[in-house]
């Protein structure tokens, strides 16, 4: 690739290695250095004295490119990482830190394989703008999978990572421009693509301003029968072509939106909005619904529910409260309650213990009367906010600390700012005063 065929704003960020040092790193002295590094960052990052007996044998750089990639393998493998090893896959996961990052996980990719499997099981998908190949791992599960990467490491990287994951269909990476290389559309079932997001060097959430542009992007919609468009949760949705929008959360984290396009969105709702929660292991939970605004708030009753950021974005609050039978405590919906506990995905609950007007001396004089004396490693004072009320909860959990494992809920209320005082309920704990719970209407 020439790389000033692309703006600089959007040529990637690969913290110093190319592919001749993380090539190296495959070769018999090169998986040498990798173990040493490994061993010497076990238990804490490399210090001078361990770097200087490495550079005894090996340059600075393939000293650097083997730290880089062994941090990167082990934010991945780490529970909670994006790309955990298994049994059938023990193999390292290849990466740059800005590559991972923007790396969709196992996880979420296996999530929207299921939709291209069930449009188009067994045919061609085409993964643009693929980086490191977190989703192709997981679209080759639905079909063959050509990607698509101008950067010539990450490139190397997603080619590195198909060949040592195990997949139902053949992965094949292509370095090239999305924007030249030449394509048999005729081929191609579905597409994936995932574009840059940068104006002027700057994140930016328009479509507008994505890389490749829309004429690319609409290129595809119009010559492909079915497609998906990886986005920020944060873009404009009302400058987005014609489809079906999906936002996914996971572990509690808004990670991505999808757009769909063609025959899967004309299955999935052109209109309608989805949310789809993934968390750990359980199976996924999703909505599908009209996105609508929040028109009447209630007080809150027994229990009060932070509901996830996903849900939120979607415009889905209103859906999930007809289904679930509860009320709206903020206009956002992030707040909700109901007078019984509910146990759901999109859910954290809270017991309200108290709900008062929001003034920081009335939270002082009732913490102190209010005082549990709980062991040294129970939860210290949480506040929480929404409505854009510009506190600094910080300052204010500082001010108000060893005040007890409370939760304070403040938010912005029918009639002015109001605080719930509050515990978390957590469901490995048993407690004799909690009601059973209750999954709500949806479940029943």
């Amino acid at each position: 690739m020439n790389r000033h065929s692309i703006d600089a704003e959007y040529l990637p960020d690969n913290a110093g290695c190319t592919v001749s040092t993380v090539q190296y790193l495959t070769t018999p002295p090169g998986r040498e250095l990798l173990e040493s590094v490994e061993h010497f960052s076990s238990a804490a990052p490399m210090n001078v004295a361990c770097i200087a007996r490495l550079r005894r044998r090996w340059s600075a750089q393939y000293i650097h490119a083997a730290a880089i990639v062994c941090e990167c393998h082990r934010r991945a493998a780490t529970d909670g990482g994006k790309f955990p090893p298994s049994p059938a896959n023990p193999q390292r996961f290849w990466a740059v830190p800005e590559a991972l990052q923007q790396a969709t996980s196992r996880a979420v990719a296996a999530h929207k394989a299921t939709r291209f499997a069930a449009a188009m099981p067994g045919q061609i998908i085409l993964d643009g703008c693929c980086g490191i190949g977190g989703d192709s791992l997981g679209l080759a599960d639905a079909g063959p999978v050509v990607a698509v990467e101008a950067d010539t490491l990450r490139a190397w990287l997603a080619r590195r990572n198909a060949l040592a994951t195990p997949t139902r269909h053949a992965i094949h990476v292509i370095q090239a421009d999305i924007r030249h290389v030449p394509l048999q559309l005729s081929s191609i079932a579905g597409f994936h693509i995932d574009p840059a997001r940068r104006s002027h060097g700057r994140r930016s959430f328009r479509y507008e301003d994505m890389f490749p542009g829309p004429s690319i992007i609409e290129m595809l919609i119009r010559n492909i029968s079915h497609g998906a468009i990886k986005l920020s949760p944060a873009v404009d949705f009302g400058h987005l072509p014609p489809g079906h929008l999906e936002l996914i959360g996971e572990n509690r984290v808004t990670v991505q939106a999808v757009l769909w396009t063609g025959k899967i969105a004309a299955t999935l709702g052109p209109t309608a909005r989805t949310v789809t929660l993934l968390i750990n292991n359980s199976p996924p939970w999703s909505i599908t619904g009209q996105p609508e605004t929040i028109t009447r708030l209630c007080p809150p009753a027994t229990w009060i529910y932070e509901v996830d950021g996903a849900v939120i974005r979607s415009g889905l609050c209103p859906e999930l409260l007809r289904r679930i039978s509860c009320a709206a405590v903020t206009i956002d919906g992030g707040y909700i309650t109901s007078d019984e506990l509910l146990i759901h995905p999109a859910l954290t609950a809270f017991r309200v213990r108290h709900v008062m007007p929001y003034l920081e001396r009335s939270l002082r004089r009732w913490l102190a009367e209010n005082k549990i004396h709980a062991p040294a490693t129970a939860a210290c004072l949480e506040i929480k906010t929404r409505g854009g009320l510009g506190l600094d909860t910080d300052a204010l959990q500082r001010r108000l600390k060893n005040s007890g494992p409370w939760t304070i809920l403040i938010y912005r209320a029918a009639n002015g700012i109001a605080a719930a005082m509050t515990q978390r309920y957590v469901a490995t704990t048993p407690s004799d005063s909690l009601p059973a719970p209750h999954l709500g209407a949806e479940h029943k």
